[in-house]
């Protein structure tokens, strides 16, 4: 229960996580896309500013406008001064009606077309660049800053000839559809401080209808990135957790396989044990020396499988190797070994040949790790060679004053560099003892570098496909006396 509760709590984390990671993408698109349409035509739009407002400094809303204007307004000013002070509704009513014909007046005079094609050519601007002119605010000044409304773009549904916009006025001219902070390119307030004078706030808002293609256009490199990315992090993230849920269901298969496989090992090895303990017994009276040397053998190996059987179960559960070091002379526990492991090759038609070249071979080592690591080479030289006749040799030499060298050299198959980098893993099996059935189950090369390393003696290993592998164990030297 609680396993399927941390695996569901590390699914949640890492879910979490994965969307984390694609939100800050999207939201770095977001960004990339406010940013570039926060900039885009701005020098365009710095040079309409700069020529449209020198094109109006003593005038208002376009070249012109102000004769206009002033010849529509003043005709009704002092109406409009009566009924601002007294009658609130008529000034409303003339108002309105004062702003409708002075939008449609405009609008038929409006010039924004001219002046902004000679802009164009002028500067080398878009062609198709568009624009819409806007008069937000209009009011009347009786007094010196005492200012009365007669139009304002705040208000939800204005009747007038021209067309209305809430919040950005009556358009006097123009084609552009689109109205933001970023399309604007001038919004002034002209007034005056004297008395029968007026204020108006006008806009001009320029952009390209394309607008939208063009920012997602300039924007695609780094969204298709983004985009990759999210899809790169999802992807990772399925197969990251798929593979960890497969290792895991694998090393759990495995841990069940070592323990059942241990168990079932145990039975027969006791009655292995008990027939030698007989044997034993039983030679006590017969005194045969052949019958002797089987019961050795038999004890050596029951007792070396016994401790076999345990550090299997430990190598499973990932423990360290625990060594009892003691002093060794290395050509005597070689010869005991090879001797033992002769009566496995009866029936494999191979030979093993063992040459001592040096005569400096104290070591201090642990006897049954030690055994392992070399009887694992042996097994690998065996299975490792389809060849009819196959031969083993084992050296030991001086490699120095202070190093002695294990030499096992064999006749095999060899090996491939896929494979050399493999060996050593857990479990690993070369795939061509995988596919003749051979037997094993990877485990003993990886249990004899983890005794090497325990160790801390060098190691290397030379091979050459159809040629033969060599394996060869540098161990120091001790001074003294066993």
């Amino acid at each position: 229960m609680f396993k399927g509760n941390r695996i569901f709590l590390f699914k949640v984390i890492a879910i979490i996580c994965t969307l984390i990671l694609c939100l800050v993408q999207l939201i770095h698109i977001r960004n990339i896309y406010k940013l570039e349409e926060k900039v885009y035509n701005i020098d365009e739009k710095k040079i309409i500013k700069t020529a449209y407002e020198e094109s109006i400094v003593n005038d208002k809303v376009f070249p012109g406008a102000v004769k206009i204007i002033d010849s529509i307004l003043y005709k009704e000013f002092d109406n409009l001064e009566t009924f601002a002070l007294h009658n609130t509704d008529a000034f409303k009513n003339l108002s309105a009606r004062l702003c409708d014909t002075l939008f449609k007046a405009l609008n038929e005079a409006n010039n924004m077309d001219v002046f902004l094609d000679s802009i164009k050519k002028k500067h080398n601007l878009s062609a198709n660049l568009e624009y819409a002119l806007f008069i937000e605010h209009f009011a009347i000044a009786i007094e010196p800053n005492q200012y009365f409304t007669l139009f304002s773009s705040t208000e939800p549904d204005y009747k007038t000839t021209v067309p209305y916009l809430q919040h950005h006025g009556a358009r006097i001219g123009g084609t552009l559809k689109t109205y933001s902070p970023q399309t604007l390119a001038s919004a002034l307030k002209v007034s005056a401080t004297t008395a029968r004078s007026y204020r108006m706030n006008f806009a001009l808002y320029c952009d390209r209808p394309d607008r939208l293609q063009q920012i997602v256009y300039k924007t695609l490199p780094q969204t298709i990135l983004s985009v990759f990315s999210i899809i790169a992090i999802l992807t990772i993230f399925f197969l990251t957790f798929a593979n960890w849920i497969r290792q895991k269901k694998a090393s759990e298969m495995k841990s069940d396989f070592i323990n059942t496989i241990s168990h079932e090992f145990q039975t027969p090895l006791t009655t292995i044990i008990i027939a030698n303990k007989t044997i034993e017994n039983e030679n006590q009276i017969i005194k045969s020396q052949k019958l002797d040397n089987l019961h050795n053998i038999i004890k050596r190996q029951s007792e070396r499988l016994t401790i076999l059987m345990q550090q299997v179960i430990e190598t499973g559960g990932e423990k360290p190797v625990r060594l009892v070091l003691e002093k060794h002379h290395i050509n005597n526990e070689l010869e005991e070994i090879i001797s033992d492991y002769r009566i496995n090759l009866d029936l494999a038609n191979a030979n093993i040949t063992f040459e001592n070249k040096t005569d400096e071979d104290l070591v201090l080592l642990d006897k049954l790790h030690f055994t392992s690591i070399i009887l694992n080479v042996l097994d690998n030289s065996v299975k490792y060679n389809h060849k009819s006749l196959k031969e083993i040799i084992v050296t030991t030499y001086a490699k120095s004053s202070q190093t002695i060298a294990i030499s096992i050299k064999d006749n095999g198959d060899g090996m491939s560099s896929k494979v050399k980098r493999k060996m050593f893993l857990k479990f690993y099996r070369n795939p061509s003892l995988v596919t003749s059935n051979a037997p094993g189950i990877g485990l003993g090369l990886y249990h004899s570098k983890q005794c090497l390393d325990a160790h801390g003696w060098d190691y290397e290993v030379i091979s050459k496909e159809q040629v033969g592998t060599e394996f060869i164990i540098y161990i120091p030297i001790i001074s003294g006396e066993l």
